[in-house]
């Protein structure tokens, strides 16, 4: 029969064996199972595949507030390299949400959002096809609370790791800036049309916007940022009304919702004589796409003289 004292004494060996095996499990090293385990704590937003690669873009386990989104190369079940992006979020739940002309992405795409007002963050994620054999992922974020802001990233899978190839972020003041994905010769890639812009704060001066080819560039091996209009490449002005003065211009913006998503633009800027000095409209890399946009113009104001104009950039 076990008595008292021989009871004590069992449970001090249990509690001194349990102490040590836990002392050796801290001292040995983390096996393959642990590290996966690590990572299975992210949550995965969306998967991309680039060759014998995955690219994941995923939120990371939370540190204190901070829940870093990041891109992360996988290979045969294994990350091997990961990019933080700009800014984390605050928790691991995120919706999906639909990019809009403001976002500063292609509309329509699919984001993730996470938080509200001073913790908003939304992320969204595009594969682009840079050669027939070389892909990367363009990625954007919008983020901010009231004046919310921008950036953009293009990653680089490269010889087993991830390279920040091209980053734009956003200035302070008042901003705006967008990454449309095209296609480019012979539509065997893709290039993006980066285009930034400063809403003047100043009631009779007009916006400023400006435009940009990134392609890659087989000779240097490098991502290639090009200013538009450049030589046989001119961008496509949406003209929705020229004013006397870019105060006249922004008054007609505001008294009409269908023009509130467009800019206050330098008319002498993209047409020589122009009457008047500000024009209402928006710039875009390709006719089509400015047709598009002239059509769904036209809907929203079947009485406005519409009309889209070749800049070259020549004067």
């Amino acid at each position: 029969m076990r008595t008292a004292a021989t009871t004590i004494a069992a449970q001090r060996c249990w509690l001194i064996v349990s102490v040590l095996g836990l002392t050796m499990v801290g001292l040995m090293p983390q096996s393959a199972s642990a590290q996966s385990a690590r990572e299975s704590r992210a949550v995965v937003l969306q998967t991309f595949r680039a060759r014998q690669f995955a690219l994941d873009l995923v939120i990371a386990q939370c540190r204190r507030s901070q829940c870093p989104i990041e891109v992360r190369l996988r290979s045969g079940g294994r990350v091997v390299d990961h990019v933080t992006l700009p800014v984390a979020a605050r928790s691991q739940r995120a919706k999906a949400e639909i990019v809009d002309p403001v976002w500063g992405a292609d509309a329509g795409l699919k984001a993730w959002a996470t938080g509200e007002e001073n913790r908003y963050v939304s992320t969204a994620a595009r594969l682009l096809r840079l050669t027939p054999r070389r892909t990367a992922l363009l990625v954007g974020q919008y983020y901010g609370f009231e004046h919310l802001k921008r950036s953009h990233l293009v990653i680089l899978p490269r010889a087993g790791k991830l390279t920040v190839a091209w980053k734009a972020e956003e200035g302070a003041g008042p901003t705006w800036s967008a990454t449309h994905v095209s296609a480019g010769a012979g539509s065997t890639r893709h290039e993006v049309v980066y285009l930034h812009g400063f809403y003047d704060p100043e009631e009779d001066v007009a916006d400023r916007l400006d435009v940009a080819r990134l392609s890659w560039d087989d000779a240097s091996t490098r991502l290639r940022e090009i200013a538009l209009p450049a030589r046989n490449e001119p961008l496509y002005l949406l003209d929705l009304g020229t004013h006397d003065t870019a105060a006249q211009a922004r008054q007609a913006r505001s008294a009409n919702l269908c023009l509130s998503p467009y800019w206050v633009l330098d008319a002498s800027r993209f047409r020589a004589g122009a009457a008047g000095k500000a024009t209402i409209g928006m710039l875009y890399a390709s006719r089509d796409l400015a047709e598009n946009a002239a059509s769904d113009a036209r809907r929203c104001l079947p009485a406005a003289t519409v009309s889209v104009e070749t800049w070259t950039g020549a004067r």
